[in-house]
């Protein structure tokens, strides 16, 4: 995201490491492999066929992420329209690198989950933030503000660069939380830990990405 040419998502529909690219065992995976390689080649029409024909797995695999506090505040309806627009956005471009079916749920996975991120609601949350995460709140509002103005949803590609530069998936999925206006309690309650644990760790996600950003920064 520190160079503008490129897209936070680019980067994640790209092939992961070398992993299983294993044939297609089934009838089905054999559909999602060919949808694949439509998309792979700009179909935008086989996006919306992966949507349509795969959208109640990919709500059911969110709903099984989230505890059924967390289900009350996100609509798995919404964040698969959200899903369908992003990959069609992807396909569209010629950005999607996925190389296996492995690798496209990964994709699928990723922007599902910055799905649960609303820009609007963000920036208001990052407005109003005050006390001990009052000065991490106002520099990352000036960053997505910067981000903005460069590029349409330039905010959510940098919140997007902010979780990929955390290495842990609870640790990235405490900032999502905590960027969607999640309490602590809440957040704690889906990690399965206590409230006192959940805050520390908080504190130690703020000092590395302040890290971070000025590392980026300087460079």
């Amino acid at each position: 995201m520190t160079d503008t040419d490129n897209n936070a998502e680019e980067r994640d529909a790209s092939p992961d490491p070398p992993g299983a690219t294993d044939p297609p065992s089934s009838a089905e995976d054999q559909e999602v492999a060919e949808l694949l390689a439509r998309m792979r080649q700009g179909d935008r029409e086989a996006a919306s066929t992966f949507v349509m024909k795969y959208g109640d797995r990919i709500r059911r695999r969110m709903r099984m992420k989230l505890s059924p506090s967390m289900r009350r505040l996100f609509d798995s309806a919404e964040i698969l329209s959200t899903v369908a627009r992003r990959l069609d956005l992807v396909v569209m471009e010629g950005r999607l690198g996925a190389e296996s079916q492995a690798q496209l749920w990964s994709f699928i996975r990723r922007i599902s989950e910055n799905a649960l991120i609303d820009k609007g609601r963000l920036f208001t949350r990052l407005k109003k933030l005050e006390g001990e995460d009052g000065e991490f709140a106002q520099g990352m509002l000036r960053r997505l503000n910067r981000a903005e103005e460069r590029e349409n949803d330039g905010a959510l590609i940098e919140v997007d660069e902010a979780l990929r530069a955390l290495e842990s998936p609870e640790d990235r999925q405490i900032l999502a939380m905590w960027l969607a206006d999640v309490p602590h309690t809440q957040i704690a309650e889906q990690l399965n830990i206590s409230h006192a644990a959940t805050r520390k760790r908080w504190q130690s996600i703020r000092h590395r990405l302040k890290e971070h950003f000025v590392r980026r920064e300087a460079s």
